[in-house]
């Protein structure tokens, strides 16, 4: 393409609508001499067949008009593009009508004779009013496409509009510095969504400290979360700093909220309100800069009715709730979460299982998933640990507590250590492959876990390897 067509390429067009052909011509003139493209018509019906050739920057009309006056043009001009500016030109006599036509969605009107500085003034206006416009539209569309190909964010994996959703929200709270209330059921995610907003907002550099209150003893809470000074109590032989200072300008994550005893509600709400806490056994309050996230997988409401929560706390920690779709409402995402489960899995291994077949997958999508993403990642991995059949069967027998087909019928034992061994994998996923958690759930000694890891050959460090290097949904 040479100069000259780069030149006209670049050019706004302008439709011109007149019955005067001396008006029409004049004006095409004056546009074409001022660097712009200008389509000329004599009918209304004509120039609205031309409507979609180029993206028109506007459109002069006059309101005058044989057969389809400007009225009734801007109309049909307006359903193809509402926001295409029109500006009137109007006669001596017609400025109620021109007033009219700036109520039906005219930019502008102009009287006759038209002034050329005026037209050219006024045109300008309307251009760059649809260059911003066309860009709004650009954008937008750019967003809609970056929206649909987004499908990992921080950790989390979805493209379902309910993840978009959480997305933009967690992106808002991020730049907040107020307390934020989690919503979830078991295995949504709510510590990932924590970590995200710890990771976009300004604290990215500060820590993160996850506090799991489901898990620790109520005896223990007050030490954990305010510390202590030596002597305090028996056995504290020196100061020990809570979860709240270590924190320290970063970010808490109080997982599990509604665990807190009641007593020590009141406490974490006169330290949300004074912004200090006091350790066990000191009298000198030290101050504290930590954003505090909290997460429940209850109805907090339904606990404040119960009075196991306090209301007063719920309202000071609930200033920006932000709640996690369950994986049923979601099923869409669950191929994408499979996928990523699968190579999660392959990772670093000699020989990956292949990707599963469409009617796993539906198998997969059928179930309810009560423990949502977590029990989804669960059941991916003993699917690849105990192996998938493949397309031309169409029941995985080694991870179901049925009996096998009469014509895939196994010998006891075998489908007893199968189903044994789905088991243990599914624990050791939950407990992230640490050993004492691991046997203690399974009511066994340590030996005898020992002795099932060697007789399974499963690999331990494949579970712990997960845990720390992936950074998808391994969720809380």
């Amino acid at each position: 393409m040479n100069t000259t067509e780069n030149a006209e390429s670049t050019k706004k067009h302008i439709m011109v609508v007149d019955d005067d052909n001396y008006l029409l011509m004049a004006i095409g003139q004056t546009l074409t001499l001022s660097g712009y493209s200008a389509h000329t018509h004599t009918s209304p019906i004509e120039a609205l067949e031309h409507l979609r050739d180029f993206e028109y920057a506007a459109v002069i009309s006059d309101i005058k008009m044989p057969a389809m006056d400007g009225l009734q043009f801007l109309v049909h001009v307006k359903v193809v593009d509402p926001e295409l500016p029109v500006i009137m030109i109007t006669g001596h006599g017609d400025i109620a009508l021109a007033v009219t036509a700036i109520q039906s969605g005219a930019y502008d009107f102009l009287q006759k004779p038209v002034d050329e500085d005026t037209l050219l003034a006024c045109l300008v206006r309307a251009v760059e009013k649809r260059q911003l416009v066309l860009e709004n539209r650009r954008l937008s569309t750019t967003l809609v496409t970056q929206r649909q190909d987004l499908t990992r964010f921080y950790g989390l994996i979805g493209n379902h509009p309910a993840m978009h959703r959480l997305y933009d929200i967690i992106k808002a709270v991020a730049a907040e510095a107020d307390p934020v209330m989690i919503h979830g059921e078991t295995g949504t995610g709510k510590e990932l969504v924590a970590r995200a907003i710890h990771e976009i907002g300004a604290r990215a550099g500060q820590p993160f400290v996850a506090v799991n209150m489901g898990a620790m003893p109520a005896e223990m809470m007050e030490s954990e979360l305010f510390g202590y000074v030596k002597g305090a109590f028996t056995g504290a032989m020196q100061r020990k700093i809570g979860k709240f200072e270590f924190a320290g300008n970063g970010t808490l994550f109080l997982d599990e909220i509604c665990s807190l005893p009641i007593a020590l509600q009141a406490k974490l709400l006169r330290v949300l309100e004074e912004k200090t806490i006091t350790p066990l056994g000191s009298n000198t309050p030290v101050t504290i800069g930590a954003r505090i996230v909290a997460a429940t997988n209850k109805d907090l409401e339904k606990e404040i009715a119960q009075e196991t929560f306090r209301q007063d706390l719920y309202f000071r920690l609930n200033v920006l709730p932000v709640r996690i779709q369950p994986l049923r409402e979601r099923k869409e995402d669950i191929p994408l979460l499979v996928e990523f489960f699968r190579q999660e899995y392959s990772y670093g291994k000699m020989q990956a299982p292949a990707p599963f077949s469409a009617e796993t997958i539906k198998e997969i999508k059928d179930k309810p998933w009560p423990g949502n993403v977590r029990e989804l990642r669960n059941h991916v991995r003993r699917l690849c640990i105990l192996g998938v059949l493949d397309s031309e069967k169409s029941r995985d027998n080694s991870v179901t507590s049925q009996a096998p087909d009469s014509d895939q019928t196994v010998p006891l034992r075998e489908f007893l250590d199968r189903t044994e061994k789905a088991y243990i994998v599914g624990i050791l996923g939950e407990t992230k492959g640490q050993v004492a958690p691991t046997y203690a759930r399974l009511g066994i000694s340590r030996k005898s876990f020992y002795d099932k890891i060697n007789k399974f050959g499963i690999d331990l460090g494949s579970f712990r390897k997960a845990a720390k290097g992936t950074d998808g949904p391994e969720n809380r």
